[in-house]
């Protein structure tokens, strides 16, 4: 990092990162510099990947990168401007937002995702305390999307940090580390539902309650809570935060798409999802004490170069088992040779005798009739 850039204080500290304002003596300038809690060769590489892809990507509503690399101690830094305004957590502190102040905020984040998507860049841990809003009212409001490389990490190892910062990570980064488009879109469903609401749609008093909740789909049809938009508003969110990937927007602009058409497709009603890890996995087992800056995620593209995430994996923690107890593999059930019933003995049948009797007894009497005529 060039020694150009005077650190002045440090502005916030999480898992991951530090955060500085830094003065620029060659320009005069106060900007904010990211230190990186990594050394690790393939994460800084990672890092790096990303940041040159998103120094090369031109829009209003992204971070402004400056300059980036490993400073003189080894840890990955990056200088960006000064953010303005305050987040969208801060201002939902206030109550939720009008429809006006919603669709400004939703097509400006669909129209940077829509950039970053179509480079293959997915942000993988986008939540309202990443999306940082100015200007007086909602038709001078700018958008801006900050928070990569920082993943999931809190700012302390408290429960409710913990919840704050994996509040809107979607079902199959719960489940088996997937980070892809779809997960960016349901990431971006939770954002706008608690932008509506002014309270997220998944909530718990700790992480393994938070997850189930995200995978068995536990949460409160956004219609009860947001009476204040049109119905169409609350599907197309609703929509967003489909459990199942396949029944989500691909990507930011078949979001962006059925929003400008006012419309959400009328999904089939899924039974809940069980919240217990699948028994056999080529991927760990999922942990939400995610405390340090791992690799991106790579998604599935031709041109790997340009696969790079900023996401986090979540890996093992203490709150669920390494190790899932699998079932007991005891083969196919042997079977026991036939063995034909047996038969029941052959008996005779039973003989009545009552007719020999009655026969016995008539030629009784008439061998006693004939003696007595004969006697007489």
């Amino acid at each position: 990092m060039s020694p150009r850039f005077e650190i002045l204080r440090l502005l916030e500290e999480d898992a991951s990162s530090k955060l500085s304002l830094v003065r620029d003596n060659k320009r005069g300038d106060e900007l904010r510099l990211r230190r990186f809690k990594t050394k690790k060769p393939e994460e800084i590489e990672g890092l790096q990947e990303l940041f040159r892809q998103l120094a090369s990507l031109q829009s209003a509503h992204l971070d402004r990168v400056i300059d980036f690399g490993a400073d003189k101690d080894g840890f990955y830094t990056i200088v960006a401007g000064v953010l303005p305004g305050e987040t969208l957590s801060t201002i939902l502190e206030r109550g939720p937002l009008s429809e006006k102040e919603f669709e400004a905020v939703a097509l400006q984040m669909l129209d940077v995702l829509d950039l970053l998507h179509e480079q293959s860049i997915v942000h993988g841990s986008l939540r309202p305390d990443n999306v940082r809003i100015s200007g007086g009212n909602a038709a001078d409001w700018q958008v801006t999307l900050h928070g990569f490389g920082q993943g999931f990490a809190g700012r302390d190892d408290s429960k409710e940090e913990q919840i704050r910062a994996y509040r809107c990570t979607a079902p199959e980064q719960w489940i088996d580390g997937t980070t892809r488009r779809r997960t960016d879109v349901y990431a971006l469903g939770c954002v706008l539902y608690e932008a509506l609401a002014a309270r997220p749609p998944f909530d718990g008093k700790v992480l393994k309650e938070l997850r189930g909740k995200h995978i068995g789909h536990d949460l409160a049809p956004l219609q009860k809570l947001a009476s204040h938009v049109p119905n169409w508003i609350c599907a197309w969110v609703m929509h967003l935060l489909a459990v199942d990937p396949e029944q989500r927007p691909r990507k930011a602009a078949a979001a962006r798409e059925l929003f400008e058409r006012r419309e959400a497709p009328n999904l089939p009603e899924l039974p809940p999802q069980s919240t217990e890890l699948p028994v056999a996995s080529n991927t760990p087992p999922v942990s939400l004490t995610a405390q340090q800056v791992s690799s991106p995620v790579v998604l599935p593209t031709a041109n790997p170069s340009h696969a790079t995430s900023s996401t986090i994996p979540i890996a093992v923690g203490p709150h669920v088992s390494p190790t899932m107890p699998r079932r007991p593999t005891t083969g196919p059930a042997q079977r026991k040779p036939f063995t034909p019933p047996r038969k029941p003995p052959v008996t005779a049948p039973a003989v009545n005798k009552k007719p020999f009797i009655i026969v016995g007894a008539a030629i009784l009497l008439l061998f006693i009739a004939v003696l007595t005529r004969c006697s007489g």
